[in-house]
């Protein structure tokens, strides 16, 4: 008498279509990015920013809503919502190293160019241009096409 089993060598494999790695690819690199985000943030608050007010402890908001971010990008539902919060994240840290350089922001006046603003802009740019990349990518739920009969 055959039994019939199900075991996990006998479930067909599903591996994402070219359709689909690319969008999940950007959303990898949009989520390392973030990472990089953090990182710096964290360095940097703990090398220069602790004993700043205002700007230190906006560092280290970045860098755990970079980390909520990330988490949020490795959920299938939340991806999306995710990049966007990415996406914002990383814009307001760079607009307000703008404002840094110019009036200042909260009393914090950047002044010259250091690695760590290198890399930050490099995380945050990344971030935001994958992120959009994959957000933008058209959906695999799209209604499909109709079919022309001759």
């Amino acid at each position: 008498m055959a039994v019939a089993t199900s075991s996990a060598a006998t479930q067909p494999v599903r591996t994402a279509s070219g359709r689909e790695a690319l969008p999940l690819a950007a959303y990898a690199l949009g989520g390392v990015g973030l990472a990089g985000e953090a990182v710096v943030h964290v360095q940097q608050y703990f090398s220069l920013y602790h004993q700043v007010s205002w700007i230190g402890p906006l560092f280290l908001i970045n860098a755990v809503a970079c980390i909520v971010a990330i988490a949020g990008l490795s959920y299938a539902p939340t991806r999306g919502l995710a990049a966007l919060a990415g996406i914002v994240i990383s814009l307001v840290a760079l607009v307000s190293l703008v404002v840094s350089y110019g009036n200042g922001l909260f009393g914090w006046q950047e002044a010259g160019w250091r690695p760590a603003i290198t890399w930050i802009v490099v995380a945050e740019a990344g971030a935001v241009l994958f992120l959009a990349a994959a957000l933008a990518w058209p959906s695999r739920l799209e209604a499909p096409r109709a079919v022309r009969r001759a």
